[in-house]
C-alpha cells in the first residue's frame, strides 16, 4: 500500500513538472512576442480592473455581481500579495492548471481501481473466460498506463496551456472541477466525508454559475448506485475474507450522502447570496448574466457563438452600458441588474415563441458547434495569438482535421463504449459533461467554454486510445474504431461553418491596441493600416483617428473619426473618437457639442462624462469640471481618469492633501497610470 501511494505522489509530481514546464516555456515567450501580454483585453481587462479595485477597497460596480465573484478574488489575492504583477499571477495560475494535470492523473486512477476481488490471472493465455467480462482485463492492462496517458495529455493540451497563462477564469476552475471529482470518488469509496467535494463545488460555482447544473442533476447518480446496490464488498482469499465497508450508497439513504453535499456547497454560496441582496435588494444567488446572455444566444441576430448583445457596442464596457441602457429606455426606469436580466431573458423567451423554429434550428447549430473540433475563439482569435508561443505547432485547423479536439473527442466516444460496464462508475463524470454542456449550449458557446470538460475528455481519450490497440476482442475493438471513426469524419468536417470567413482585422486591431498601450503609435498604425485592408470598422477607423491625433496628423486624424460617422451613424463611439481628435487639437467648443451627444445618447458613456470635465478643467472652471468628474464616478466609482481629473481639480483650489488622495487611490486602482505618478512626485 505504501508502495502504491509512493508511485502515485511520484506520478503526480512528474506529470505537474511536465506541465508547469510547458506553461513556463509558452508564458516566457508570449512575454517577449505577444503585444498583449500586459495589456489584456475584454474579460481579462474586467478582471484585472475587479482585482485592482478588491486589494484598493473600493467598489467596483454599485450593484448585485455581474459575473461570478471568486477569481476576481483570487486574482486580488495575488496582487496583495505581489502588486499588479501579471507575469507572477499568470505563473501561479501555470502552478494551478499543472496540479490539474496531476489531478486527472489521480482521478483516472480512482476511476480504474479493481471494485471487488481481483480477477485471478491467466497462466498462458490473453483470452479470457467466458464467463469474465472482457473489460476485467481492459483494466488490468490500463489501471497505470491510462492515468499516465490522461495527466499527459491534459499536460500537453495547448488550450489548457494557453488559458492558464490568460487572466481568465478557465484555469481555476478546471483545478476545483477536478479537486471536486477527487474528493467525490473519494467519498463514494470510503462513504463518509460527503461534505468535502460540496465545499470544493461550491467553490467552483462561484467561479462559474453553471457547475450548478451538475449539482441538480447529482441526485440521479445516487439514485442509480442505490439500486444497483448487491451489499458489502468482499477481500481477501478463502482463508483471510474480511468484509469491507460498503462502496455503495444503496445501503443508506441516498439523502444522507446528497444532503451534506448540496449543503456545503449552499454554504459557499451563502456568503454570494447574502451580499447581492444587501447591495440591490434583489434575489441574485450568484451572479446576474444569465438573461442577458440568453438573449445573446437567442435572438434572430445570434449565430451561436458571437458573445454580443444585439443592438449594442462591441466593447466590454461598451456593451454593458448598451445593454443597461436598452433595457431602461424599454420598461422607461432605472433598472438594477436583476431587472435588467429578466428583460433581457423575457426578449430570449420571446425569441422563442415567435420563431420556434429558427430557436431549434439555432439550438441544434449550438449543439453540433459545442462538440466540433474547430476552437470558437471569444477574447482573441485562437489560431493567429498561437503564433507567439510553440502551441503554434500543437493545435490547427486544417480542412479535415481540426486538432486536438478533433481527434481527442472521437477516441474520448471510443473509451465510452469500452468501459460501457462499468457506467455507474463513470455516472458523474457523464451527468457532469452533460448537464455543463446543455447550460452553454442554450445560451452560446465558445473554446474557452469547454475547456472544463477536456479533463474528463482526456481520461475517456486515453481508454480509447488504449481499447483500441490492447488485448481485447476483435468484436470490441471493430466497434471501439467505427465509433472514432465516424465521430471523426462529424467533428472535422464543419458542417456548421465555424472558421470559414474570419474577421481577419480583428488580429491586427488587437496587436495595434497592445502596442498603442505600450506607446509604440507608429507601428501601431502599421497594424491599423493592415486593419483597415480588411475591414473599415468603427472600431478600426476610430483607433486609426486616436493614433494620428497622437502623432500630431490632426486633419487626417479627423478624416478617419468623421468617415466612422458616415459609415456608423448610429455608433457613440464614432462621435466620441472625433470629439478626442478634436479635443487634442484645441477645438474646445466643437469637441464639447460631440461629448454632449455621446452623453445624451449613451448616459452611461464614463468616457464622455470625463472628457467634458478635462474641457472645463482647461478652462478652469474647476466647479463645471468636477461636476462631470463625479458623473463619470457615479456610474463607475473605480475609473481612474475622472478620480485623478478630481484631484487636479483639488490641486488648483489649493487643497493638496485631497489630491495627493485621490492620485494614490489612482496608482492603487491602475499602477501603470504615469501621469497620477508625475503628479505625486510633483507634490513631494
Amino acid at each position: 500500500m505504501r508502495g502504491s501511494r509512493r508511485s502515485t505522489a511520484a506520478w503526480f509530481l512528474a506529470i505537474a513538472g511536465v506541465a508547469f514546464l510547458l506553461r513556463l516555456i509558452h508564458l516566457l515567450q508570449l512575454r517577449h512576442n505577444d503585444p498583449l501580454f500586459f495589456s489584456p483585453q475584454m474579460d481579462a481587462l474586467y478582471h484585472h480592473q475587479w482585482a485592482l479595485a478588491i486589494v484598493a477597497g473600493r467598489e467596483f460596480i454599485a450593484d448585485a455581481f455581474f459575473r461570478a465573484p471568486l477569481y476576481p478574488y483570487f486574482l486580488g489575492l495575488v496582487y496583495k500579495l505581489f502588486g499588479a504583477n501579471q507575469m507572477a499571477a499568470r505563473i501561479i495560475q501555470a502552478l494551478i492548471g499543472s496540479a490539474t494535470c496531476g489531478l486527472v492523473y489521480i482521478l483516472a486512477r480512482q476511476l480504474l481501481k479493481p471494485q471487488g476481488p481481483s480477477p485471478k490471472p491467466q497462466a498462458s493465455s490473453h483470452k479470457l473466460p467466458k464467463s469474465e467480462p472482457h473489460s476485467s482485463l481492459l483494466t488490468l492492462h490500463s489501471s497505470d498506463l491510462v492515468p499516465r496517458i490522461a495527466g499527459l495529455m491534459m499536460a500537453a493540451y495547448p488550450l489548457a496551456i494557453w488559458y492558464d497563462g490568460e487572466l481568465l477564469l478557465e484555469g481555476l476552475l478546471t483545478f476545483l472541477l477536478m479537486l471536486g471529482f477527487v474528493l467525490l470518488y473519494r467519498s463514494r469509496d470510503k462513504d463518509r466525508q460527503w461534505w468535502l467535494p460540496g465545499i470544493v463545488f461550491g467553490l467552483a460555482a462561484i467561479t462559474r454559475p453553471n457547475v450548478l447544473a451538475f449539482l441538480a442533476v447529482l441526485p440521479i447518480w445516487l439514485f442509480v448506485e442505490g439500486k444497483g446496490s448487491k451489499g458489502p464488498r468482499v477481500q481477501g482469499s478463502k482463508s483471510e475474507t474480511r468484509t469491507l465497508e460498503p462502496s455503495n450508497p444503496g445501503t443508506r439513504s441516498i439523502w444522507t450522502r446528497l444532503l451534506p453535499v448540496w449543503g456545503a456547497a449552499a454554504l459557499v454560496i451563502l456568503p454570494v447570496t447574502i451580499r447581492n441582496y444587501v447591495v440591490s435588494r434583489q434575489f441574485v444567488p450568484i451572479a446576474w448574466q444569465a438573461g442577458t446572455n440568453f438573449y445573446i444566444g437567442n435572438s434572430p441576430e445570434s449565430d451561436g457563438m458571437t458573445a454580443v448583445l444585439p443592438g449594442t457596442r462591441g466593447g466590454w464596457w461598451g456593451g454593458y452600458d448598451d445593454a443597461k441602457r436598452l433595457a431602461e429606455q424599454a420598461l422607461g426606469r432605472p433598472l438594477k441588474g436583476a431587472e435588467i436580466d429578466r428583460y433581457w431573458l423575457g426578449k430570449g423567451l420571446e425569441f422563442w415563441r415567435e420563431q420556434p423554429g429558427k430557436a431549434l434550428g439555432l439550438l441544434a447549430r449550438k449543439t453540433f458547434l459545442w462538440l466540433v473540433g474547430y476552437e470558437v475563439s471569444n477574447e482573441r482569435d485562437l489560431y493567429a495569438a498561437k503564433r507567439y508561443s510553440y502551441i503554434d505547432y500543437l493545435f490547427f485547423n486544417s480542412r479535415f482535421l481540426k486538432f486536438p479536439f478533433g481527434i481527442l473527442l472521437p477516441l474520448a466516444l471510443a473509451g465510452v463504449w469500452f468501459r460501457r460496464r462499468e457506467w455507474r462508475r463513470l455516472l458523474p463524470l457523464y451527468l457532469f459533461v452533460v448537464a455543463y454542456s446543455l447550460s452553454f449550449v442554450v445560451f452560446f458557446v465558445t473554446s474557452r467554454y469547454r475547456t472544463s470538460i477536456v479533463p474528463i475528455a482526456a481520461i475517456l481519450a486515453a481508454i480509447g486510445l488504449i481499447g483500441l490497440v490492447g488485448p481485447v476482442s476483435r468484436r470490441e475493438r471493430i466497434v471501439g474504431l467505427g465509433i472514432a471513426l465516424v465521430a471523426f469524419v462529424l467533428f472535422n468536417a464543419n458542417l456548421a461553418g465555424a472558421g470559414r470567413q474570419v474577421d481577419q482585422s480583428r488580429n491586427y486591431v488587437a496587436a495595434a491596441v497592445g502596442l498603442h498601450a505600450q506607446g509604440r503609435d507608429s507601428e501601431a498604425l502599421t497594424e491599423v493600416r493592415q486593419a483597415l485592408k480588411f475591414d473599415s470598422a468603427r472600431a478600426v477607423l476610430s483607433l486609426e483617428a486616436a493614433l494620428l491625433s497622437d502623432l500630431g496628423n490632426s486633419a487626417a486624424a479627423e478624416s478617419s473619426a468623421r468617415a466612422a460617422i458616415r459609415l456608423y451613424p448610429s455608433d457613440v463611439d464614432a462621435y466620441e473618437a472625433l470629439g478626442g481628435v478634436l479635443a487634442t487639437a484645441g477645438r474646445l467648443d466643437s469637441a464639447a457639442a460631440y461629448f454632449e451627444l455621446v452623453r445624451s445618447r449613451a448616459p452611461y458613456s464614463v468616457d464622455a462624462w470625463c472628457d467634458l470635465g478635462n474641457i472645463a478643467f482647461s478652462r478652469r472652471d474647476y466647479v463645471k469640471a468636477r461636476y462631470y468628474y463625479e458623473g463619470a464616478l457615479k456610474v463607475r466609482p473605480t475609473f481612474t481618469r475622472a478620480l485623478f481629473g478630481l484631484g487636479l481639480c483639488e490641486y488648483y483650489e489649493g487643497d493638496r492633501a485631497a489630491a495627493r488622495a485621490h492620485w494614490q487611490e489612482v496608482l492603487k486602482l491602475d499602477p501603470s497610470f504615469v501621469k497620477a505618478g508625475q503628479a505625486l512626485e510633483h507634490l513631494k
